[in-house]
C-alpha cells in the first residue's frame, strides 16, 4: 500500500492550501547521494525539510518518497514517532510549555487550560490567526524557574499562571520588535 490513509486523515486540514515552492525540496533531495541503502537518509533529510520549511509539506513529502523509493506509511512511521517534526505549517511563535514534574505541580497544566480558553488550542495545534502553535515539553531542563516555557527563541521562567495571556499578547503576527521588558530566564 503505497499512502497511510489513517496518518493522512488525522491530518488537520487547511481550508485554503497555500503552494509550496518546490525549489528548495530539490535542492535538498539533489543533495542525498545515491546508494543501495538510502533510507538511512530519511531522518536527516526530513530535518532539512523541515528547517527550510519549517514543517514537511506533502508536495515535498512525494518528492522524498520518489527519490528514496519509499511509501507514504514508511515516512509517516518516522514523522509520527518524532514529534518535533511537524505536518502541518506552525504559527509565527511556536509555545513550548514544559510538563515536568516542577513545571507541572507549579501551574503548567493551568497555563495549557488559560492558553486553549482564549486561542482554542491544544498540544500540536495552531490558533486561526496563525500566531500561536501550542506544544508540550517533557522537560525545559531548568527546574528552578518552574513554571517554564519557550515562546519562539525567548524562555520564560516563572510563569504566573494568571498573567500567561498577558504575555502572550506581548507576542504579534506582524515582524516588529521582539517584546521588551518581559522577566526571560535564559536557561543556561
Amino acid at each position: 500500500m503505497e499512502t497511510n490513509d489513517t496518518a493522512l486523515a488525522e491530518q488537520p486540514q487547511d481550508e485554503e492550501e497555500k503552494p509550496v515552492d518546490l525549489t528548495a525540496g530539490r535542492e535538498i533531495m539533489d543533495q542525498i547521494p545515491e546508494s543501495p541503502n538510502q533510507r538511512r537518509y530519511l531522518i536527516p533529510t526530513l530535518q532539512k525539510i523541515q528547517n527550510t520549511y519549517r514543517y514537511l509539506p506533502d508536495p515535498v513529502i512525494k518528492l522524498l518518497m520518489a527519490k528514496l523509493r519509499i511509501s507514504r506509511a514508511e515516512i509517516y512511521g518516522v514523522i509520527s514517532f518524532y514529534p518535533q517534526l511537524m505536518t502541518t505549517e506552525p504559527g509565527k511563535y511556536i509555545i513550548k510549555i514544559c510538563y515536568g514534574t516542577a513545571c507541572f505541580v507549579k501551574g503548567a497544566e493551568i497555563i495549557a487550560n488559560k492558553i486553549d480558553e482564549k486561542y482554542h488550542i491544544c498540544a500540536g495545534e495552531t490558533d486561526k490567526s496563525k500566531l500561536y502553535t501550542l506544544q508540550f515539553a517533557s522537560c525545559l531542563g531548568n527546574c528552578g524557574a518552574a513554571p517554564m516555557a519557550l515562546i519562539g527563541d525567548d524562555t520564560h521562567g516563572t510563569i504566573d499562571p494568571e498573567q500567561v495571556l498577558d504575555l502572550l499578547g506581548s507576542y504579534k503576527l506582524e515582524d516588529d520588535e521582539p517584546p521588551a521588558d518581559t522577566e526571560e530566564t535564559k536557561a543556561e
